[in-house]
């Protein structure tokens, strides 16, 4: 519309005008743009921020085994420089990222008199800035020594009193000038120096030149772990390349250490799951973001169609008076962005207000500007372009005569080319998601083609829907016309005269209804999976590691079973071991527990792990079948031939052994006490012969066996004539062991990725050798994992029946430093437990809490985009009821005129509305299950990189939250079918209206 001189103004105010008569359009596609901005950028800030809030917390929370790698190796003669070196490694390796070093000087282990033993650190300002003093005052000097409180109650030490070690160098005695504890027990600096350590009593803390006289090689180690206020997501490619290097390159400088450094510490391992989750949950937010622009596109088509019907017969008048189609586009346009504009604003600021509730403030970075800048603009730029595209069609068509389309004649919404082209692009992707098994490689790197799979999958099937919307309507308006009345077939043929108005509605519903059908699949199958893997890897609800190691040395070494199974609401208990094994040329794990309570602690399903048959498999035999020892009885005694000193090994009721050490008395007889509480077993007596028992060290031959002639408990005489020698037992000192006769051999359960590794097979038998405890056994069933660990290649055995077989192999069982625990409150009991267990013990749940850290924000997109879509096909309803008012008119005097009444004209335009909704909801949730049976398991599997990978996952809906989603659709389709109905009545009664005065 070309005008010139004072013309100008007034074509400007008619602009304006032109707007204002629309107001209610425009205001809808302004709240469209508001909504989906406000969940775009949600979704999109949520799958930027949220990694690094969870990787912080997830280093937080530790263990700090899990988050930290000790490198240790042997402390040179210059200790400052070895230090410097060793730290600008680090520096080189870790560039970019955020870590703590901390440095200790120790001697592994330290014999003191006892038979006990300590873990001895140098004393320098960085370690004693982690401990705190209890009692007494830090050593100076080199007969000085401070001791933790560990230490201190093992061997009743206390400040003032004096300490004996022995070893290679000689016989020491210390005065212990204090008493100690940890400031953070649970500090990465302390990873390998724990109470307990490598079978050690306690720690002590003495000068540097007191700490060399203990040993002639002293270790020293440089802890490395992630800084949890600086770290980002976005270092952690270079956290896993450091951890992954660093041991290697200190190895390599002859200044760093004379000899190759040794690791300790799972923090490679941790990283990498961490960038398997963050590409886990990069993997699953496009899903709902993209399905979500779809959606969005549609509706602001709609919106932009409905907008141009409105103006259909002042833009014929416009075109006739010379208006060109690029002004009428470009004023178009201007409208758009400046009602979107407002709309982008608004939803940006509230989408920046949750997420700053949620995960905090924006990442630096080109990355954090993106993400601020990205959706809004483009949401923006889709609603500008959706009205150019629209108002160029109806500027073009506004001249010419009506086409099939607004006649009324189409017979379809979707050309089977536009169908053909939405089933290859999502072949392509779904080709690309399942040629390489998971859209996220290894290392946590995201294929861009193949994460789009099932929001590809599920256009298409939107598509699908459209392109049979034209047919099925002609053959339901067929059945409808062999039947007699209106009130069939009239909905029935409006339906097939108004495809194109009715596609969007179609188009949205399937979709919305797909979407909400994926996301139960995937959350319901994601929640399962991770709480039955959970459980299996962690072994019980809850599991408690004290860090204890070695053998046991008699009833204090014992785990508190009773005070941890009696903390409210926990159902089932068992002490256990978990350890490296050698299995042929590789290491296992070897997991022992109570098997014969596995079905109670580890509550998994079947296809995950067969408790039930494992149990009886594992427990085919009675083991430390001894005779129980009478209610009320406090002592245990032995008459002897040829002894020098006697010990009873007795069980109690949870399988957990402990020798008792009898004191000598007259005529070869020997004495012990009965600990207090439970119930006791007799499960083994050693006798040492009297020849042996002479000089320390002496390794001479005895003069005579020696023969335990009878035991009894109290007064009641124990039976153990059938006792027989353990053979396996051998030892300088001429031990000699008697226990009940054995009962076959020690059945295991390997997994099959260990029966792979070794080609084993139910039957074989296996020499399992860890650090305090070898067995032979055989594989009496093959799983695909073993409870207590993530690690695939492990080995599963019952705990009595472990150190049954130990006790009759080596001189002493190994000390259980692990508790399971079974409850359906594992959040209050992991509390409990650790409040029994002390600080220095690690308690961890099945909570699945490290993958919920970074799959949340997923859970919550698809969830906000299924929301969206449902909106977004109310807001497609609506305009398709405002073009349908506005259109059909003309017909409701007519229909009126036949005797249709307001009420039955109601009636009918909601059976139109309804039908189709129906029919295209049971099409999308057809639609939606057959995206989540393409993709959705394999889309949980991989959101979950705490599961051993040889577990398979079982889909699972999440029926409340579909049924909830679904309702609420029905709700709100059912109010705005209400309000259509009572606008199509007040037209009914509306006698006054006339087209040609409208």
């Amino acid at each position: 519309m070309r005008a010139s001189g004072g013309s100008e103004g007034r074509i400007r105010a008619f602009w304006v005008q032109r707007s204002r008569a629309q107001a209610g359009v425009l205001a809808a596609t302004a709240l469209t743009v508001l909504v989906v901005t406000l969940l775009a950028s949600t979704m999109v800030g949520l799958a930027v921020r949220s990694p690094t809030v969870a990787v912080r917390q997830s280093i937080d929370a530790g263990p700090a085994v899990s988050v930290a790698q000790a490198v240790q190796g042997t402390l040179s003669s210059d200790a400052d420089e070895q230090d410097a070196t060793v730290r600008s490694i680090v520096a080189t390796h870790f560039s970019g990222a955020s870590v703590t070093v901390d440095r200790s000087a120790y001697v592994a282990a330290v014999p003191l008199t006892g038979d006990r033993s300590m873990l001895a650190l140098a004393a320098d300002d960085e370690l004693l800035a982690r401990a705190r003093l209890t009692a007494g005052a830090w050593p100076t000097g080199p007969k000085q020594i401070a001791v933790d409180a560990e230490l201190a109650k093992t061997i009743g030490a206390r400040a003032g009193s004096t300490l004996s070690t022995t070893g290679d160098t000689g016989t020491r005695t210390f005065t212990v000038s204090g008493v100690w504890r940890p400031v953070s027990p649970s500090a990465p600096a302390w990873l390998g120096l724990t109470p307990g350590s490598g079978g050690t009593d306690g720690r002590a803390i003495l000068t540097p030149d007191a700490l060399r006289t203990l040993s002639d090689s002293e270790s020293v180690q440089w802890v490395v772990a992630p800084d949890a206020r600086a770290t980002t997501a976005a270092q952690l490619p270079r956290l896993q390349s450091g951890f992954r290097t660093v041991t290697d390159a200190l190895t390599e400088s002859s200044t760093a250490s004379s000899s190759p450094f040794s690791t300790q510490g799972d923090a490679l391992a941790t990283v990498t799951a961490m960038r398997q989750s963050v590409g886990a949950l990069a993997a699953v937010v496009p899903v709902p973001l993209s399905v979500l622009a779809v959606c969005s596109v549609v509706a602001l088509i709609l919106l932009a169609q409905l907008l141009a019907r409105s103006r259909l017969a002042e833009t014929r008048v416009l075109r006739a008076r010379g208006a060109t189609v690029g002004e009428l586009v470009g004023a178009g346009a201007v409208e758009a962005a400046l009602v979107g504009l407002v709309g982008a604003v608004l939803g940006f600021a509230a989408a920046q207000a949750v997420l700053l509730g949620m995960v905090g403030g924006a990442v630096g970075g080109v990355g954090g500007v993106l993400e601020l800048v990205a959706p809004p603009l483009l949401v923006l730029a889709a609603a500008v372009a959706c009205s150019a595209v629209v108002t160029a069609a109806s500027a073009r068509a506004a001249s010419g005569t009506p086409g099939a389309v607004e006649a009324g004649r189409a017979r379809t919404t979707a050309s089977i080319g536009v169908g053909v082209l939405a089933f290859a692009a999502a072949g392509l992707t779904l080709w690309r998601f399942v040629a390489f098994g998971s859209p996220v490689s290894a290392d946590g790197r995201v294929d861009p083609i193949g994460v789009i799979a099932p929001a590809a999958v599920l256009c298409a099937i939107a598509v699908l829907g459209l392109v049979l919307f034209g047919p099925s309507a002609a053959a339901v308006e067929g059945v409808a016309a062999r039947g007699r009345g209106l009130s069939g077939v009239l909905p029935a043929r409006q339906v097939g005269r108004g495809l194109a108005l009715f596609a969007a509605p179609v188009a949205l519903i399937v979709l919305t209804v797909g979407a909400a059908t994926f996301s139960a699949g995937y959350v319901g199958t994601w929640s399962g999976f991770l709480r039955d893997s959970s459980r299996l890897v962690t072994g019980a609800d809850v599991r408690v590691d004290s860090g204890l190691a070695g053998v046991v040395r008699g009833p204090e070494d014992l785990p508190d079973v009773d005070a941890l199974a009696g903390v409210p609401s926990v159902t089932a208990a068992s002490p256990g071991l978990v350890t490296d094994a050698g299995l042929g040329q590789g290491t296992v794990t070897l997991v022992a527990l109570d098997a014969g309570r596995l079905p109670q602690l580890t509550r998994v399903g079947g296809y995950m792990l067969d408790t039930g048959d494992v149990s009886r498999k594992l427990t085919d035999a009675t083991r430390l079948a001894g005779p129980e020892l009478p209610a009320g009885a406090k002592t245990l005694t032995a008459q002897t031939a040829s002894t020098a000193a006697v010990t009873f090994w007795v069980v109690d009721a949870r399988g957990a052994l402990a020798p008792l050490v009898a004191a000598p008395g007259a005529s070869g007889r020997f004495s012990a006490t009965v600990p207090d509480g439970g119930r006791w077993t007799l499960a083994a007596v050693d006798a040492r012969p009297a020849a042996a028992q002479g000089a320390a060290g002496s390794t001479g031959a005895a003069t005579a066996t020696p023969r335990i002639r009878s035991v009894a408990a109290g007064s009641d005489t124990i039976d153990i004539a059938s006792w027989k020698r353990a053979d396996g037992v051998r030892g300088a000192d001429g031990l000699v062991r008697v226990m009940p006769p054995t009962t076959g051999k020690l059945p295991v359960a390997v997994t099959a990725s260990a029966a792979q590794q070794d080609s084993l097979a139910v039957g074989d038998t296996i020499d399992l050798d860890a650090a305090w405890v070898s067995a032979r056994g055989t594989i009496a069933a093959v799983v695909a994992a073993v409870p207590g660990t993530s690690d695939p290649v492990a080995v599963l055995v019952d705990q009595r029946a472990l150190s049954d077989a130990a006790l009759r192999a080596q001189p002493a069982p190994p000390r259980l430093g692990t508790v399971w625990l079974a409850t359906d409150s594992p959040d209050a009991v992991a509390a409990a437990a650790q409040r029994l267990a002390g600080p220095d013990a690690v308690v961890a749940d099945a909570s699945g809490d490290f993958v919920s850290r970074f799959m949340s924000s997923a859970i919550v997109s698809l969830w906000l985009g299924t929301a969206g879509c449902a909106l977004l096909a109310i807001v497609a309803i609506g305009a398709t009821i405002a073009a349908l008012l506005r259109g059909r008119r003309a017909e409701v005097a007519v229909l009126r005129a036949v005797g249709m009444s307001s009420r039955q004209q109601a009636r009918s335009r909601r059976i139109e509305l309804a039908g189709i909704v129906a029919a295209a909801a049971v099409f999308g949730l057809a639609g939606g299950v057959a995206v989540f049976l393409l993709a959705g398991n394999a889309l949980a599997r991989l959101s979950v990189v705490t599961a051993p990978p040889t577990l398979s996952v079982r889909g699972a809906v999440d029926l409340p939250a579909l049924l909830g989603a679904l309702v609420l659709l029905a709700a709100a389709v059912a109010v705005v079918l209400w309000a259509y109905g009572r606008a199509v009545r007040r037209q009914v009664l509306d006698t006054t209206y006339r087209e040609e005065t409208r």
